[in-house]
């Protein structure tokens, strides 16, 4: 596998970052950043997780945090103490709350102030969209089929990257 989304492990506080890629790739971006030594990290997903269970949660201060409803995700950022922080993206918890895509966007944009958030999605959607207004900086990454090639390993392709500067 040819791309690599080392870019994780240079964002700085102040940074919230959005990921669009495949599952597989998102897990391979974390491995590094969730092993950084000495510091703490909080992984918060929603009803279902794709990527924690295969996670390495050895490292110390990795806390976990799930959120069953947009309201209990907005508390979860606002009460969130650690010095790293990563939100899996569930869109089940915008289904009948739609119009909190947005304050949560701007919740993550606000907790970026004091740790890095990253956020990560395997793809775009209404509530997402909405969420991006908010993100420092946007990776989205989609795969390619390439002749020849078995359907089942695509080839990533690197699509776009957005960096928004925005002064706090």
């Amino acid at each position: 596998m040819n791309v690599e989304l080392r870019f994780l492990h240079a964002i700085a506080q102040g940074t919230f970052c959005m990921v669009i890629a495949p599952e597989h790739l998102c897990f391979l971006a974390l491995e590094g950043f969730v092993r950084e030594d000495g510091v703490g990290l909080l992984y918060i997903c929603g009803n279902f997780s794709r990527i924690l269970g295969r996670l390495d949660r050895r490292c110390p201060e990795f806390r976990v945090r799930r959120a069953f409803t947009a309201h209990q995700l907005l508390a979860i950022l606002e009460e969130a103490d650690c010095r790293r922080i990563v939100l899996e993206h569930d869109p089940t918890l915008y289904d009948d709350a739609s119009d909190l895509a947005l304050p949560v966007g701007l919740a993550c944009a606000d907790r970026a102030r004091d740790a890095p958030l990253v956020l990560l999605a395997a793809r775009a959607d209404p509530a997402l969209r909405r969420m991006a207004r908010c993100a420092h900086r946007i990776v989205s990454v989609e795969q390619q089929e390439v002749p020849g090639r078995r359907a089942r390993q695509p080839l990533p392709h690197v699509r776009e990257q957005q960096t928004l500067d925005r002064a706090h």
